[in-house]
């Protein structure tokens, strides 16, 4: 159980989560720097030898400690840029920077977490928790031992040798989420996360993944197809374009933190999913909201 907003740290391998105030988070994010800052990103693929354009002058930021996401069209290149922020892709012409410098071996040091889980259906739960710590070298009774003390903490303990096929949807995202999250990285890639969850169990999991953000302190860059789920999650959600994608609007998410999944009947919230809608359907956004 995830116990918030209480002046201590509680220390798990390998990350420390401390707990803050509403208005301690809301001045930390006020007076941090930009964490990675893209300018300028194209992207062009060689289709049948003609170039297809994906992304066309793409800049965000994002600043250390927030959660934003990117939604638009099927198509306009979300997952691309992803890929492209992870170090998969290179762009085809543009600047990426990590603490205000340029960053050219983004290649396993950022972490990306895709909508399927990818688990491994002979490995137990442990077992794929730890696989990308396996790789990368560490002692294997070490890093199990570290795993097992946050099976708790994901809602896993007891499950610890069940195998991906007795899980449920959720709780196998849950074994995905903590892979990631044993690998410790600054910066965290989710690409629709929830996309393949029904609609009660995606409710039930966006409510657990603002616990775990907002006791966790990651920055995270999240696609979505959904707009409500964009709304609530984030503290800035970036629309764009149909392919070739481009920002369209950048809506800052001012509601108060903790958030809770009542708040999506809220006025506010229904202004700003309402804004979402309508940069997505090419209208006008109206009331200064952009």
């Amino acid at each position: 159980m995830v116990v918030r907003y209480k002046p201590t740290t509680i220390c798990f391998w390998p990350i420390i989560v401390k707990m803050t105030s509403s208005a301690e988070y809301a001045a930390a994010q006020a007076s941090s720097g930009p964490k990675m800052e893209l300018y300028g990103i194209d992207k062009d693929f060689s289709v049948d030898r003609n170039a297809l354009t994906v992304l066309r002058g793409i800049d965000l930021s994002v600043r250390e400690g927030e959660f934003i996401s990117l939604i638009g069209p099927s198509g306009c290149g979300k997952s691309t840029l992803l890929n492209i922020i992870a170090g998969l892709e290179e762009p085809t012409k543009g600047d990426i920077r990590t603490d205000g410098q340029r960053n050219d071996r983004r290649l396993g040091a950022i972490g990306y977490m895709h909508q399927k889980d990818l688990l491994l259906p002979w490995r137990t739960v442990l077992d794929n928790a730890v696989l990308g710590l396996e790789l990368r070298g560490k002692p294997r009774s070490q890093i199990r031992r570290q795993a097992l003390e946050l099976m708790e903490y994901f809602g896993l303990k007891g499950f610890e040798k069940n195998y991906p096929s007795l899980l449920s949807g959720g709780m196998r995202q849950r074994v995905a989420f903590l892979r990631t999250v044993l690998a410790d990285h600054e910066i965290i890639l989710l690409d629709e996360p929830f996309g393949a969850l029904d609609a009660l169990t995606r409710a039930n999991m966006q409510e657990w993944l603002l616990e775990l953000w907002e006791s966790w302190g990651k920055t995270v860059i999240m696609v979505t197809h959904d707009v409500e789920e964009a709304v609530l999650l984030s503290d800035r959600v970036y629309v764009f374009t149909a392919r070739p994608g481009r920002v369209k609007l950048v809506l800052p998410v001012d509601l108060p933190r903790p958030r809770r999944y009542g708040m999506v009947t809220e006025d506010d919230f229904v202004k700003m999913k309402a804004a979402v809608i309508a940069a997505l359907r090419g209208n006008d956004v109206r009331g200064g909201i952009a």
